[in-house]
This record gives structure tokens, sequence and C-alpha cells, in this order.
């Protein structure tokens, strides 16, 4: 069975239970960590540039948009 508690785990690694843990013997545990969300509001200046390499905009812009109108057509 399995049981989820919420934890805080501290800078040096010890896990700190928030909650009292039933007495029993031994036992293991999976642990899964909650990661922080970056910042929605990402600036769009960071997307400059990532499709350079692209080999499906390596053309001319013009033609490439050209094609993808040409699609709906």
């Amino acid at each position: 069975m399995l049981q989820t508690i919420e934890v805080e785990i501290d800078a040096q690694g010890v896990i700190h239970p928030l909650q009292a843990l039933p007495q029993s013997a031994e036992r293991r545990a999976l642990l899964t960590l909650v990661v922080p969300e970056q910042d929605k509001h990402t600036d769009w200046r960071s997307f400059v540039g990532r499709l350079s390499d692209s080999p499906n905009f390596n053309s001319d812009p013009v033609e490439i948009q050209r094609k993808l109108r040409d699609e709906w057509n």
C-alpha cells in the first residue's frame, strides 16, 4: 500500500516529515521532488536564434512563409 506524506528537506539533505509517521517495522520509501515552476513570463529574446540551425528554417524566410501559406490553399 502506498501512502503519501509531505516532508521538507533541509540544506544538508535531511528529510523532516510534516506529520507524524505511524510506528512500524523498518520500510522503504520513494521520494518525489516538487520542483518550483520557472517564471511563466519568459522574455521573448531568449528564443531569438534558437531555430537558426534547424534544417526546416535554413532557407529564405519569405519563401518559407509562402510555402506555409500555400499549404492552406
